[in-house]
């Protein structure tokens, strides 16, 4: 592995510096977006709060740049040939997107006008693409983006209809007593006071080992999605890898129509049964 490869790096970054004109992917490391209305109304909450407890109505909105920064967690990517993948932490940041969509509609109601648009996407030959892609989730974002709706349909993955669903949340929890001339201070203290570390690989070894290691603040990694991300780092096709990783997925959806935790119970019958099986034939593993 060369020096470069075997390189680990962390900075403290603003939300601005985390997304402004930025590109991500998501790795397959990572599960469906999972958040529950819960872990959206409790970051909606710590972030209004601590910014509530330091305004003032005679401040102006330079007085922001003294106000105590707000640590919002860590976060790991994976960067290769260029291109930025998240491999821990896209939880939050999906998060933190759909509430900067929020306070994008929301200050177009208000006839107010922050820069705002450069932290969801960038415009390149006419082309919208969203600073986190994931294709999957592209009408839904689309949608929140336009017209601070989306109507969830049939065919959508797991992750799409929880992402319009805490879009609601967020539109149910932000606060009234920011929702007036208070929103400018708000959105200038989210973009430059509210901190992650970033947390950078060189390798899918590095990656994969900081995965391991690492969950997300609001949603601890279930057993059965940190099998998943074992499996699928043995790929080393990556057509092969992102095939697994479809089917995967949608295995995954099906069993949680039956319950939350029909994928562990699942994997634990098929281990049981398979064990069972070579007993019987003789095998001493499978």
């Amino acid at each position: 592995m060369s020096k470069l490869n075997n390189k680990i790096e962390a900075h403290d970054r603003s939300i601005t510096e985390v997304l402004d004109d930025k590109k991500y992917s998501v790795d397959y490391f990572q599960r469906e977006y999972k958040w529950e209305e819960r872990h959206i109304e409790q970051l909606v909450s710590d972030l209004t709060s601590s910014f509530l407890n330091e305004y003032k109505p005679e401040h102006k909105r330079k007085d922001i740049e003294n106000y105590n920064s707000y640590y919002l967690g860590p976060f790991v990517v994976s960067v290769k040939n260029g291109q930025r993948s998240i491999i821990d932490g896209q939880q939050r940041l999906t998060s933190l997107t759909l509430l900067l969509i929020y306070l994008n509609n929301l200050q177009k109601e208000l006839g107010i006008a922050e820069k705002l648009e450069s932290l969801i996407f960038s415009e390149k030959y006419g082309e919208m693409s969203f600073n986190i892609q994931v294709d999957e989730r592209i009408t839904c974002m689309e949608a929140l983006f336009k017209t601070g709706e989306y109507e969830p349909k049939e065919s959508d993955d797991e992750s799409t209809l929880n992402m319009a669903a805490r879009y609601s949340d967020i539109e149910k929890a932000f606060p009234e007593e920011i929702k007036n001339s208070v929103l400018p201070f708000f959105i200038d203290w989210l973009k430059y006071n509210v901190v992650l570390v970033e947390i950078v690989a060189y390798s899918d070894e590095n990656a994969y080992t900081i995965f391991e290691t690492m969950n997300d603040r609001g949603l601890n990694l279930t057993p059965t999605e940190m099998l998943k991300g074992f499996i699928l780092s043995k790929f080393e096709d990556s057509k092969k890898r992102q095939k697994a990783n479809e089917l995967w997925k949608t295995s995954m959806q099906e069993l949680h129509i039956y319950d939350k935790d029909e994928d562990q119970r699942f994997i634990q019958a098929w281990f049981r049964g398979t064990i069972c099986r070579n007993h019987q034939t003789g095998k001493s593993r499978f």
